[in-house]
């Protein structure tokens, strides 16, 4: 797993008092890695992790990114690492490119902190700039028993249109919707068909989320808006389908919804 190095690297993780953050801490010190962090009132600042630390793992909201990075990336040499765990990656690569001049990892765990480890998660990953410090951080997440994507930061929010973006928007639609219409809640539950319940299973997860980075993920994909405009049409051509009884239209994209659920059960 470490084969460039001639012991474990010291690792630095700003913004290790959040709730990503401590579990980045908590899983490289079981793997017996040393680990600093910074954050609001802790004793080491992130100026500090950037000068003593080898490898530095950003872990900060993204409305912070930009200006913590023009606070530590000067102090970078060019032999260090840093890696990101936003959520998006273009114009987060972007700016550790334009802000550092040491080796880049854009990294993006495909999970949130209620894991208990790495095992059977995904964490999407890329090279931009330099491999040494990819193929350690690869090897560090598949060693974990994580499975590492390799996937640029445009393909990426590309995807994450639809995985996050549309995926939120429709359980937060639904959510309000429930909320709205004064539904006995117990009723619903007892009444729920199985794939009903997984919906209400994912919309409990929101109670511990943060809505912030909700929002910040909503408002701040560069594919986001077209991709809700999209989204909204398709509903909207539905909504009219049904409320003429065209049947024959209904029946038409349910075939084609269809065929993609062939499709993905293929693949």
């Amino acid at each position: 797993m470490e084969e460039n190095f001639s012991q474990k690297p010291l690792v630095g993780i700003v913004g290790g008092a959040g709730r990503m953050g401590r579990w980045f801490k908590r899983l490289f010190e079981r793997e017996g890695y040393e680990v600093l962090v910074s954050d609001l009132h802790t004793p080491l600042t992130n100026r500090d992790l950037a000068l003593q630390s080898e490898v530095l793992i950003l872990s900060v909201p993204m409305p912070s990114f930009d200006s913590v990075l023009q606070e530590i990336g000067p102090l970078l040499s060019e032999g260090k690492g840093i890696i990101d765990l936003c959520s998006l990656k273009k114009l987060q690569t972007e700016a550790m490119l334009r802000y550092t001049k040491c080796e880049v990892v854009a990294a993006h765990p495909l999970f949130g902190p209620g894991e208990p480890d790495l095992k059977g998660q995904k964490v999407a990953l890329w090279p931009a700039r330099g491999r040494r410090w990819f193929s350690w951080f690869k090897d560090f997440v598949t060693a974990c028993g994580g499975e590492a994507i390799v996937i640029s930061p445009e393909e990426h929010d590309q995807a994450m249109a639809i995985i996050q973006v549309i995926n939120h928007f429709m359980l937060l639609a639904l959510g309000k919707l429930i909320d709205d219409a004064e539904i006995d809640i117990e009723k619903l539950k007892a009444l729920a068909t199985p794939s009903f319940v997984r919906q209400l299973d994912i919309l409990v997860r929101f109670a511990d989320q943060d809505p912030y980075l909700y929002g910040a993920i909503q408002f701040d994909n560069p594919a986001g808006e077209e991709m809700r405009r999209r989204y909204l049409e398709a509903a909207q051509r539905l909504a009219q389908i049904a409320k003429k009884h065209d049947l024959e239209s209904f029946v038409a994209i349910f075939r084609e919804v269809q065929a993609l659920g062939r499709l993905l059960k293929s693949t």
